[in-house]
């Protein structure tokens, strides 16, 4: 027995992987469904066998695809008949080609291959290349857990999808998701599969195919910006494989057609007598200067420059320059300055920024730009000193306190009032893993907190005009471990969760996302999955003040390399924009403008009289 060390770069980084060769007599022939099997690890691991006359169906930079000749298939949907060569390098060879390989058969990461090659022989050229396998809204199963081998009996084969969804956007120059179906796919409530008993599941959208561009053998074109989420796509096509846990297609060749191009998508402009409250990440906003003790970063100043005019674009053209806008992961007051004046030389509105210094130890606040039609009496942390208590430790609550903001909107004539409380919870990284217990607590302790802030808010001052916004780091259902928005707005899911919530407001708030359409209904994207983590919620006592509510679409969508484009507005963030439309009160008679009764109007009446020798005169009546 013997060992060679290949080092192998499937994934984009070295790795050592140590490969068993037997030396000795020929190995026998097997044929590539043998070596997959019926189930999802190949019965010969380890095993030196030798494959073919098979056909070469797609060339990578490390490798090759190939294929049995559909005349000696099985013919059994649970084995494969495609397999993945690992050679290191990119062979010298064409689709079409007929090989035999004599290899070593490992898993790597899943995925069945052969490595540790000793030898590929090339019998002939130009074969006839398999028909790729056909997906659809069945397959990959929409369900979790799928049917038996409902992907596995395809790996390494080619594949197609003749109409489908891109669901998640390009990220850096080589990956996207889609779905082989005409509708994204969505996140729903509870914990992912197989989750808990007792407690709501989510499948987590098996249905989500991961597009690689990475492993292709051909020259790599400049990264796509057509590849945005929500694009339909078709005849997406390439070998299928496995990694990382996910099936991914990689594309080789064209291997798709995507019909439009990108572009955000704005809400509506303001009806006459409106004013638009606004919440909006801007994914650490920070500024050039290394600020001592904080774990932020100094951005170079031209980098600075370039988000500051995407920021501009995206607030201006977008949100359509709302008159407050709700702030979440600003650096200091001074970064936010630099935004408002970016806005007001670029042509827009002219706003104060307010912010104020929290608890996060990477520096990043929440704030507010304010119109100057906008007054402002009073801005206030709430619950800054908070802290909470696990497993006998001591912690702060807020890492970035809600900022409470008070005033009056006085452009419509009789000043309207209005407060305002911008919050940015603590996310869900880690909900599930090592420190979930934590995370969980934290979570719902901000949750409970917050609720009792908007009831005492609510029993001191009856007739307030509330809104709480921002980034919530929640659903609008319940994720099975906490039910963050449930406590908040008073509304605690059915489902449940783990840490139930508690129903601490009266009058409940509404939830203003969900009266967005549906399809419409997210603001970022994980995993290939479209979620809602920004909310606005309102009190009971703004309803008939409310006009609606949309969201601004083009961050989240959009693929990476929008990023560096300053002349563009997308991808700004990586969340979109939330916003919400108030009709005032202009003379202040407690009537929204809208909705005044007309004063009808005085109408002159024509007459018409008969006059001498059959002639008809016209008489005015009188004013």
């Amino acid at each position: 027995m013997g060992c060679s060390c290949l080092q192998a770069k499937h994934l984009g980084f070295p790795v050592l992987v140590a490969v068993a060769l037997t030396l000795g007599g020929p190995a026998a022939a097997t044929e590539i469904w043998e070596i997959q099997g019926n189930g999802t690890e190949s019965p010969l691991v380890g095993q030196v066998v030798t494959t073919g006359p098979n056909v070469v169906t797609a060339l990578t930079t490390r490798g090759f695809f190939m294929q049995t000749p559909p005349e000696r298939s099985d013919g059994d949907p649970a084995t494969s008949d495609g397999i993945y060569v690992y050679l290191g390098e990119r062979p010298d060879l064409s689709e079409g080609d007929t090989v035999e390989v004599s290899a070593t058969v490992a898993e790597y990461f899943g995925m069945t291959e052969l490595s540790g090659t000793t030898g590929v022989t090339v019998t002939d050229h130009g074969a006839r290349i398999p028909d790729p396998v056909n997906l659809g809204p069945d397959l990959p199963s929409p369900d979790d857990p799928p049917p038996e081998h409902s992907l596995e009996r395809l790996e390494g084969m080619l594949v197609r999808i003749p109409s489908g969804t891109i669901t998640g956007p390009l990220q850096g120059f080589f990956r996207f998701r889609v779905v082989a179906r005409a509708t994204r796919a969505f996140r729903e409530p509870g914990i992912p599969y197989p989750g808990r008993a007792g407690l709501p599941v989510w499948d987590g959208n098996p249905e989500i195919l991961d597009i690689d561009m990475s492993h292709r053998g051909d020259t790599i074109e400049s990264p796509d910006g057509r590849l945005a989420g929500g694009a339909p796509i078709h005849d997406l096509r390439g070998p299928l494989a496995y990694t990382w846990g996910r099936y991914q297609v990689w594309i080789h060749g064209g291997g798709y057609v995507i019909d439009d191009p990108f572009a955000a998508r704005p809400v509506r402009p303001r009806h006459s007598g409106e004013i638009a409250v606004a919440t909006q990440n801007v994914q650490r906003l920070l500024d050039s200067v290394d600020d001592p003790g904080v774990e932020d970063v100094a951005v170079p100043q031209e980098i600075v420059d370039e988000r500051l005019a995407k920021l501009s674009l995206w607030i201006r053209q977008v949100l359509r320059s709302p008159t407050i806008v709700a702030l979440q992961e600003v650096e200091n007051i001074g970064i936010l300055q630099a935004l408002a004046d970016t806005i007001h030389a670029d042509g827009g509105p002219r706003y104060v920024p307010y912010l104020l210094e929290g608890n996060d130890i990477s520096g990043i606040d929440v704030g507010y730009l304010v119109d100057e039609a906008f007054a402002v009496d009073e801005l206030e942390q709430l619950q800054a000193d908070e802290r909470f208590s696990y497993e006998a430790s001591d912690f702060t609550l807020w890492d970035r306190p809600p900022l409470l903001l008070r005033g009056r909107f006085t452009g419509n004539g009789a000043p309207f009032p209005l407060v305002l409380l911008d919050v940015h919870l603590r996310s869900m990284n880690g909900i599930d893993g090592d420190n979930a217990g934590f995370v969980r607590e934290k979570r719902h302790r901000q949750a409970v907190r917050l609720s009792q802030a908007i009831q005492e808010l609510q029993e001191t001052e009856p007739g307030l005009h509330l809104v709480v916004l921002g980034d919530f780091n929640a659903f609008q259902f319940t994720d099975g471990w906490v039910d963050v928005m449930g406590q908040i707005t008073g509304r605690p899911d059915p489902l449940g969760a783990l840490i139930p919530a508690s129903d601490e407001v009266d009058p409940d708030l509404d939830d203003q996302v969900l009266t967005v359409p549906g399809t419409q209904r997210y603001s970022f994207i994980h995993e290939g999955s479209a979620q809602v983590l920004d909310h606005i919620l309102t009190t009971d006592n703004l309803k008939p003040w409310v006009r609606g509510t949309q969201l601004a679409h083009g961050n989240a969508d959009a693929p990476d390399v929008f990023m560096d484009v300053p002349d563009r507005p997308e991808r700004c963030s990586d969340h979109d924009g939330l916003v919400l439309y108030l009709m005032t009160d202009g003379n202040g008679n407690g009537v929204p403008d809208d909705r005044e009764p007309r004063t009808p109007r005085r109408i002159r009446v024509r007459a018409r009289a008969t006059g001498p020798a059959g002639t008809t005169t016209r008489a005015r009546s009188r004013p």
